[in-house]
Order: C-alpha cells, then sequence, then structure tokens
C-alpha cells in the first residue's frame, strides 16, 4: 500500500494548538497625553482686546476687508481704531456725548439708546430694547498703548460712553474713509518661517 494519504480517512490531529497572531495594540507603548504648550498665548496676552457692544456690520466689514488683502483681522481693525483715533486728536471727528436714559453713562447712539419700553402688538406683549451689548469682538495684535488710549477717553474722566460704541463710531469712520479713497491699506508679504537647503559643499 503506498503512503498516500486517504481522502475519506480521518483528520490528523495535532498536538500543538494553532497560534493567533500578536495584538499589535499590546505591543506598542502607552503615550501620554500631548500638553499643549501656553506659553505663546501668555506671553502675546496682552495684545488681544476683548470689546461688547460693537456693531455688528463694521466688525463684519473688518473681517471682509481682512479676507480680501489676506492680512489678520486684528490688524485690519487696529488700523482703522488709529486713524479713527488721529482723526478724533486732530480735531477732525468730533463726538458729542449725550445722557443715556437707559443707563448711568453717556451715549454716542442717542436715538438708538432707547430704554427698554412694552409694545403691544397683535395681543401680544414684546419688549423692545437695545442688544448691541450682548455682541462680543475679540481682535488680536494690538497695541497696549492704543488699548489704553481707547479705554481711557471712553472712561468717567474722557467722554463717559461705552468702550464698544466709542470702537464702532471709530470704526465708521474710517471704514468710511477707505471706501473714499482717503485712507490706503497696503498689505506687506511677511516672512514667517526659514526653510533649509542641503548644500552640495559636504
Amino acid at each position: 500500500m503506498t503512503d498516500r494519504r486517504n481522502p475519506f480517512g480521518k483528520i490528523p490531529v495535532h498536538e500543538t494548538t494553532p497560534t493567533s497572531p500578536p495584538d499589535i495594540f499590546e505591543s506598542l507603548p502607552v503615550a501620554e497625553p500631548r500638553q499643549r504648550g501656553r506659553g505663546w498665548e501668555k506671553n502675546h496676552q496682552g495684545e488681544k482686546v476683548v470689546y461688547r457692544g460693537v456693531d455688528p456690520r463694521a466688525a463684519l466689514q473688518v473681517r471682509q476687508i481682512a479676507e480680501e488683502l489676506q492680512v489678520p483681522i486684528g490688524e485690519v481693525a487696529r488700523v482703522l481704531l488709529e486713524y479713527g483715533l488721529t482723526a478724533y486728536s486732530r480735531g477732525d471727528l468730533n463726538f458729542s456725548p449725550r445722557p443715556n436714559p437707559a443707563r448711568l453713562r453717556m451715549t454716542l447712539y442717542p436715538t438708538e439708546n432707547t430704554p427698554a419700553r412694552k409694545v403691544r402688538k397683535a395681543g401680544k406683549r414684546k419688549v423692545a430694547k437695545e442688544e448691541s451689548w450682548r455682541v462680543v469682538t475679540t481682535w488680536r495684535n494690538f497695541s497696549l498703548e492704543l488699548k489704553n488710549e481707547i479705554g481711557m477717553l471712553a472712561s468717567e474722566k474722557g467722554l463717559d460712553v461705552p468702550v464698544g460704541e466709542l470702537v464702532s463710531a471709530f470704526l465708521q469712520y474710517a471704514l468710511k474713509a477707505y471706501e473714499d479713497g482717503e485712507l490706503a491699506l497696503n498689505p506687506v508679504e511677511k516672512a514667517t518661517r526659514y526653510s533649509l537647503a542641503l548644500g552640495r559643499d559636504f
């Protein structure tokens, strides 16, 4: 009889059990979660400004100009505010703050900031009030001097108006000058990083 295996015979039983492949996830070292460094943010915290009550339309125009010029939004806002502040210090831009019956401070927009009043319409009571103070605008790339100048001018020692109103007034003045061609914004290319090239001298 030949040594050929009988196809209808019993299946040979192996003494050793087949080994399963190793789990690749168990063999990898467990990496600890990476801690994000906050050093840059701490060092540049003074360049960040947060204003409440800035006109949303003016803030949107600032964003659109920044996108067109491909520059940071904060830089556009800073240039516009510096332009408005310079015009105010020269006497080209005048403000007439008036008492605001809704608040203790003065206002630059007396017709818009009226106290909350109840209006009856179609049998329902509605409360109409100015909600612009809820809008929070944040910009970066501001100098500490500019922040302080705007803050002092808006304070009780200055015009005694909300900072958001003052910022809005400066932006509206500067944006009109930009649209009329009196203010030119010329972006300059900024080198942000260097690249290495392999030399053939070694």
